[in-house]
């Protein structure tokens, strides 16, 4: 299966210019290992690809791009109930303005819980984590 993955490469490689397989610069590499690194979070990894902009601004939990750890369950199961208990705040506070955006939100995590239960539970994942590439480059934190 190697060989045959390294054929096919190599056949696609002769289709397409030379230039394009150059060697990466320091530079760029180190901004590609970069982006790798941040593409960890609290919750699991954000999947958006490399040279893109986070167009969510950051709210992770609203973002289709957000892949959950399976480990990190629990977690969102606290989001959540934080969540239903600001929902409710908000609610007997008079402030209409918040609430739609927290039900954007509550909905977001509780559709996350949900894919990950029926992934876990039709395919019993092993999550393998997210490499660590600190010792490849060098970076302490």
């Amino acid at each position: 299966m190697i060989a045959h993955h390294r054929a096919f490469i190599a056949c696609r490689r002769a289709l397409r210019p030379g230039a394009e397989y150059r060697d990466l610069t320091p530079e760029e590499c180190q901004e590609f290992l970069g982006h790798l690194e941040l593409r960890k979070l609290e919750l699991g990894i954000c999947t958006r690809d490399f040279g893109t902009p986070c167009v969510h601004e950051h709210a992770c939990i609203r973002c289709p791009a957000l892949r959950p750890d399976p480990t990190q369950a629990p977690r969102l199961r606290e989001i959540i109930a934080n969540l239903h208990a600001r929902v409710d705040e908000t609610k007997e506070q008079g402030w209409l303005g918040e609430i739609a955006g927290l039900e954007v939100s509550l909905a977001a995590t509780n559709e996350k819980l949900a894919a990950m239960n029926r992934l876990t539970e039709r395919h019993g994942i092993v999550h393998l984590g997210m490499p660590d590439f600190r010792t490849v480059t060098g970076r302490k934190g």
